[in-house]
């Protein structure tokens, strides 16, 4: 089996975050976004490749992956001309096309499920996530059998409440980059891009070719930085590599590396912080901090501070409360 991971997007939603780095190499609870997919892939026995499809700021991605992930077969594919996700996937066929089977995973979907029990079924399944607003999102509709009729990009009429999610599992691989060749060939464009919806719609209602669902036990979104904090609430661990803690308050959980020195500070909950940074004299909750941060005197919520950043606000002192009944141990 391939798995074919498009990663080759701009993520302009996360601005300015993603100028120095592409969305999937994002920091978020003590990971990074890619890093969460690579581990679920990690766990299959089948895999002989994963195809990376890249494109913005496509050396830092490759050093990441390659850094991090030293013992998986990865292999990177430049999409040059951002024509839309059938059109990345189409660039995969002279590796993939006789392959017994294809897994899809968009480099910015994070998501928990056995993908284990997902190929032992063998089936042409899509993953959804039943939402509130399906308006937003493409979505699958179902006959009486839980067999896909129809894939619609974001209804104007409530017609599903399955959204598709951006995991793909193919068997019918031939004919899935067969109906991909098609719709390109002949131009077929959902808002002026090549989209694997139209591709698969081609599949089902065309060629006649079974589809079903597989719902995700829980579904991500990291589009903008509202959702990048709230899903770092929802999957942060509680783990404090580094043994630089003086004078500090921690509430779980936070990921800090092992590489942060922290002074006089309280931290948590839900604090991401990258390596070789430095804080002192702040209060910080709610925050993604990415590696080589300075901060001091400094009053973060809901923040996300990219590298290399150094903030040093105004404020005189901190106020930790009464320390006769905290335990500020240089270790807390």
């Amino acid at each position: 089996m391939k798995v074919i991971i498009p990663a080759a997007g701009k993520g302009t939603r996360l601005l300015p975050h993603t100028l120095t780095k592409p969305k999937p190499i994002l920091p978020i609870g003590g990971k990074t976004i890619i890093d969460f997919i690579i581990d679920s892939v990690k766990e299959l026995d089948n895999v002989d490749e994963i195809i990376f499809i890249v494109g913005y700021l496509k050396d830092e991605m490759i050093s990441h992956i390659k850094e991090k992930h030293p013992n998986i077969n990865a292999s990177f594919i430049n999409q040059y001309e951002y024509k839309g996700l059938a059109h990345a996937v189409s660039l995969t066929e002279e590796k993939s096309l006789n392959s017994d089977s294809i897994l899809i995973i968009l480099g910015d979907t994070l998501f928990k499920y056995n993908l284990s029990s997902l190929i032992e079924k063998n089936k042409n399944s899509l993953g959804v996530s039943i939402v509130d607003d399906p308006s937003k999102y493409g979505v699958a509709v179902l006959n009486e059998n839980k067999k896909i009729i129809h894939l619609i990009e974001k209804p104007s009429e409530s017609i599903s409440n399955l959204a598709l999610t951006g995991l793909y599992y193919i068997k019918d691989v031939k004919e899935l980059f067969s109906s991909i060749d098609y719709i390109i060939s002949n131009s077929i464009k959902t808002k002026n891009e090549f989209q694997i919806t139209d591709a698969l719609e081609h599949m089902i209602t065309k060629k006649n070719i079974d589809f079903t669902t597989f719902t995700l036990d829980a579904w991500y979104d990291c589009g903008e930085k509202k959702e990048m904090l709230k899903t770092n609430q929802d999957i942060i661990e509680h783990n404090i590599l580094t043994k630089s803690l003086n004078y500090t308050v921690i509430i779980p959980p936070v990921f800090i590396d092992e590489s942060v020195i922290i002074e006089k500070s309280v931290i948590g909950p839900y604090v991401h912080i990258g390596k070789n940074s430095n804080i002192k004299s702040s209060i910080i909750s709610n925050s993604i901090l990415f590696d080589n941060t300075n901060i001091e005197n400094a009053l973060f919520d809901n923040s996300i501070i990219s590298e290399n950043v150094s903030y040093k606000g105004n404020i005189d002192s901190v106020d930790l409360g009464n320390i006769d009944s905290v335990d500020l141990g240089n270790n807390s």
